[in-house]
C-alpha cells in the first residue's frame, strides 16, 4: 500500500509536508504543493479519511445546513460556502433542516462545524457543535453571525431611487408584523424598516398600508403584484424597491405580461417606473430590462463564516464571545432604473 511516506519521498520532502500539501494548507509554497499532488497522482495514493480523522480528530469536513437549495440565492450562497471550505483544505456536505429530528444529527457528529441558514429548528443542534450562522437576527443565540447588508444595502437602494429623481416610491415583498414584541425581525424586516426611514428622511410621502405593496418572498409573487400595479396602464409609483431580486423580477415580468411597458403605452420600467432589487442573483443580468441591484458580497459571507468556526474548532477548549459580522454590499446599475 502506498504510503505518505513514499509519495514524500517521491515528491522530495517530508511525509508531514507531504499531508499539509494534500490538505491544502496555505503555508506550504505552491510549487512544493503541486509536486506532492504530482507525486500522489503517480503513485495512485489515496488518503484515508478515517485513519486521519482517528489521529487528528477532525474530519475536515463542514456541513452546511439550509431549509432548501431552490433559487438562485441559496444555490449562489452554498456555492461560494463549497469553494470556501475547498480552499481550506476541507469537504462539504448540505443537510437539509426540514429533515432533523432530535436524534438525527449523525452528519454533525461527523462533522467538524456547521454553518447554517433558515435553521431555526436546529438551534439545540447548533449549541452542541461548533457553529456560525448567516442571517441570524435572534442576539439571544450563543452562536457567531455573519448577516446580509439589510439594513445599510436597503438605504442605499432607496437612495439611489430618490437620486433618480423618484418621489413616490413604493415597496414591494412581504414581512411580519414589527410592532409584535415576541417577533424577531428577520432581514426581510430590517429591508423594508430602513427602506421606510430612508424615504421618510428624505421628506417623501410613504404610508405603510397603502404603499407597502404585498407579495409572496418569490417570482410569481413579484408577477402577481406587478400585474396588480399595471392595472388599465397606470401605476402611481415612479420608483419602486423589491425586499429581493426575485420579487424584482417578477414585477418587471408583472408589468410585462399585460404589454404595459413598452414605451409610449403605459407604464414603462425604466422611462415610467424605476425597479431597483436586492442580493445581487446572477439572473439580473438577463432580464429585460436588466435588474438594477444591491448586490451582497456572498464571497465575502462565506469567508467570514469559515473564518469564525474555523476559530472554534481549531480552540474547543477556549470561549468566545459571539461575534456578528454584516458583510458589504455593492450597488449595481443596471437598465431598470437608467437615467
Amino acid at each position: 500500500m502506498v504510503t505518505l511516506k513514499d509519495v514524500g519521498e517521491l515528491a522530495g520532502v517530508t511525509a508531514t509536508t507531504a499531508s499539509a500539501a494534500l490538505r491544502g494548507k496555505d503555508y506550504v509554497k505552491p510549487e512544493t504543493t503541486q509536486r506532492v499532488r504530482d507525486a500522489a497522482r503517480k503513485l495512485g495514493y489515496k488518503i484515508n479519511l478515517s485513519g486521519r480523522s482517528l489521529r487528528s480528530g477532525r474530519s475536515d469536513t463542514i456541513t452546511f445546513l439550509t431549509s432548501g437549495i431552490e433559487g438562485d440565492y441559496f444555490s449562489q450562497l452554498a456555492m461560494c460556502v463549497a469553494e470556501e471550505v475547498h480552499k481550506r483544505g476541507s469537504h462539504m456536505l448540505i443537510e437539509l433542516s426540514r429533515y432533523l429530528t432530535d436524534d438525527n444529527d449523525l452528519s454533525y457528529t461527523f462533522s467538524d462545524g456547521i454553518i447554517a441558514i433558515n435553521a431555526s429548528r436546529a438551534v439545540d443542534i447548533l449549541k452542541r457543535h461548533p457553529a456560525v450562522m448567516l442571517e441570524n437576527y435572534d442576539t439571544s443565540l450563543p452562536t457567531d453571525t455573519v448577516n446580509a447588508p439589510s439594513d445599510a444595502g436597503s438605504r442605499a437602494a432607496v437612495q439611489h431611487l430618490i437620486t433618480r429623481g423618484c418621489a413616490r416610491i413604493g415597496i414591494v415583498g412581504d414581512n411580519r408584523d414589527l410592532n409584535n414584541p415576541n417577533i424577531i425581525p428577520g432581514s426581510r424586516d430590517i429591508r423594508m424598516r430602513a427602506a421606510k426611514e430612508t424615504i421618510l428622511a428624505a421628506g417623501l410621502p410613504f404610508d405603510e398600508r397603502r404603499d407597502f405593496i404585498k407579495s409572496s418572498w418569490s417570482i410569481d409573487g413579484g408577477i402577481e403584484a406587478g400585474r396588480g400595479l399595471a392595472k388599465k396602464g397606470k401605476c402611481k409609483y415612479d420608483g419602486l424597491y423589491c425586499l429581493n431580486d426575485g420579487i424584482a423580477l417578477g414585477i418587471l415580468r408583472g408589468l410585462a405580461g399585460d404589454g404595459v411597458s413598452v414605451p409610449g403605452d403605459g407604464v414603462s420600467v425604466p422611462g415610467d417606473v424605476r425597479v431597483i432589487g436586492f442580493d445581487g442573483l446572477s439572473q439580473g443580468a438577463y432580464s429585460v430590462p436588466t435588474l438594477t441591484t444591491v448586490a451582497t458580497d456572498f464571497k465575502g459571507m462565506a469567508d467570514t463564516a469559515l473564518t469564525l468556526l474555523m476559530r472554534r474548532i481549531e480552540n474547543l477548549d477556549d470561549e468566545f464571545f459571539p461575534q456578528t459580522v454584516n458583510v458589504g454590499y455593492k450597488l449595481i446599475e443596471r437598465e431598470s432604473t437608467a437615467a
